[in-house]
């Protein structure tokens, strides 16, 4: 799958987007040269895995939110997260470090993956990501993103913030 497949897609789902291009972007820092001007809220979109590796989590995540993985871990019942390498990312979506996206769970044919979906994430304003390249940003709505991502099979679990807190208070 290439940025021209994602696009297609989108065209046959009937799915509006807008199409951003921009310098690359690999990490939010460098999203923020050209944030005031973007018309979508600023996500990361993270590729962890559990302590055995063998089960994998697509966390996204307001972009200006630093991710709990401690947190994240009690809600998911997992006794530890940590961020998938680089050849882990190849393999399981497809994509290097600085490009995950959700649009490259279409290449996922190996591994248990579960999307997760923070309470961060707009339900009423744009949500960008790269369209398999860090050099542009498609921006569709959530309601749009989760009925692509049900076009693949997947349906994202939504974390609460809130819920992390008391769960860390349990956990003392």
């Amino acid at each position: 799958m290439d940025e021209n497949a994602v696009l297609t897609l989108l065209n046959e789902l009937n799915i509006p987007y807008q199409y951003v291009s921009h310098p690359e972007v690999k990490t939010v820092a460098d999203h923020r040269a050209f944030a005031a001007t973007f018309p979508a809220q600023l996500l990361k979109n993270l590729l962890l895995k559990n302590s055995s590796g063998k089960r994998f989590y697509l966390y996204i995540l307001d972009g200006n939110h630093k991710a709990d993985l401690r947190g994240l871990a009690l809600q998911l019942e997992e006794s530890r997260l940590s961020f998938a390498s680089p050849a882990e990312l190849m393999e399981t979506l497809g994509v290097a470090p600085g490009c995950v996206t959700p649009f490259s769970v279409a290449c996922n044919s190996k591994k248990e993956l579960q999307i997760i979906i923070d309470s961060s994430v707009s339900a009423r304003q744009s949500l960008g990501f790269h369209p398999l390249v860090n050099t542009a940003s498609v921006c569709i709505s959530r309601e749009d993103l989760l009925r692509l991502l049900a076009f693949y099979g997947y349906f994202p679990a939504e974390i609460h913030a809130g819920d992390m807190l008391r769960l860390l208070a349990r956990a003392l």
